[in-house]
């Protein structure tokens, strides 16, 4: 039988001590140990159906060795293949790692010179599946959680699985083409604690209308416009907005306003100066932030529906839009009757013909 890359390996640190690789560092002991342990388990990405039990124990410490002497990287992205290839809904470290998990946490648990191997296996554990604060792996009780699933989220949190997966694809945590089940489905868990805390305490329109002291109308027009965003932007959920944000939206425009009495009549509503003009509620609150319009707060009512815009500021607003557009649009009927041509429908059929010869002009 030819001599393997192993065998060589192993005869010439016998006879001579010499090793240029990575397990130089490691009792020959443990490192024969662990090649043959992860090269066995790694057999199970080849067709070995053909070897007998003497060629497929060399061609496992061949692959170990290979492997394990380039190192923590190589052996980790090994471990990676492993726990691929068994990526069920109840795929456990036993399961993906064979008789290496099992080894390391029996025979070779409390052995000193495996410690080195031990950690690069209970690394690749805690790196691959949801292992919870204080849970035991390998003799070594986890500090603290590292991955979540959407299971075990959902199982500390409460909240349902299907509506959390969907807020951490919003979110970017997770895929949304990951087709593996939700036990394994897992996502950082530090980097997304804030937003596991947060769910739970979002609301629905309602919720923010009554937070902010806002109306359905009011609410809706500053959605539509932007000046509010949901934390989670996902039509089919229900509470996507944060209290927070309009409370902060409100307190941000009180402390620019002045109090009036609901008797001045210079003032309207902001939703009221929107629907009378047809500027957009943003515009409005972009003018507001700028100091192009002054803001009041009426004494009769609370929160957001208390704020007033002067309806002279907002004509004038208009007027400047207008005149920046090339002054306000008339109909072809106004345009028409404003040139002296009073045939009803004449210049209307004008206007649509020159139209339709426009775009076939533009659009070939």
């Amino acid at each position: 039988m030819t001599p393997s890359p192993y065998d060589t390996w192993l005869d010439t640190r016998l006879q001579t001590g010499a090793d240029d690789t990575w397990l130089a560092d490691h009792t020959l002991y443990a490192a024969t140990t662990f090649c043959t342990l992860l090269g066995t388990e790694l057999l199970r990405l080849e067709d070995v159906s053909h070897l007998d039990p003497s060629a497929r124990l060399q061609r496992a410490r061949t692959l170990g060795f290979c492997v394990a002497s380039h190192g923590e990287a190589a052996i980790r992205n090994a471990l990676n293949e492993l726990a691929a290839l068994s990526d069920g809904s109840n795929a456990k470290p036993q399961k993906a790692f064979g008789h290496l998990f099992i080894d390391f946490s029996q025979a070779h648990l409390d052995k000193e010179d495996f410690t080195p191997f031990r950690k690069i296996l209970r690394d690749g554990i805690v790196g691959i599946w949801p292992v919870a604060a204080g849970e035991t792996v390998l003799g070594i009780a986890q500090p603290v959680r590292q991955l979540h699933s959407i299971l075990t989220a959902s199982e500390e949190t409460g909240i349902g699985p299907v509506l959390l997966e969907q807020c951490l694809i919003d979110a970017g945590a997770i895929a949304a083409d990951d087709d593996r089940p939700i036990s394994r489905k897992t996502f950082d868990a530090a980097t997304f604690a804030d937003l596991l805390a947060e769910i739970p305490t979002l609301v629905g329109p309602i919720g923010m209308q009554r937070a902010m002291g806002a109306k359905k109308g009011q609410f809706a027009s500053l959605a539509i416009d932007g000046v509010l965003v949901p934390r989670i932007n996902i039509p089919t959920i229900n509470s996507p907005w944060r209290k927070s944000d309009g409370i902060a939206l409100v307190a941000e425009l009180q402390a620019m306003a002045v109090r009036i009495e609901p008797s001045d009549k210079r003032w309207e509503g902001i939703q009221e100066a929107k629907n009378r003009s047809d500027l957009s509620v943003g515009k409005i609150i972009a003018g507001l932030r700028a100091g192009n319009l002054k803001l009041a707060r009426r004494t009769d009512l609370e929160g957001y529906a208390a704020l007033c815009v002067l309806k002279e500021e907002i004509d004038r607003m208009k007027s400047q839009e207008q005149e920046a557009a090339g002054g306000p649009l008339i109909t072809a009927a106004t345009f028409g009757r404003s040139v002296g041509v009073r045939t009803q429908g004449w210049f209307e059929s004008l206007a649509a013909v020159l139209h339709a010869f426009g775009e076939a002009a533009l659009y070939g």
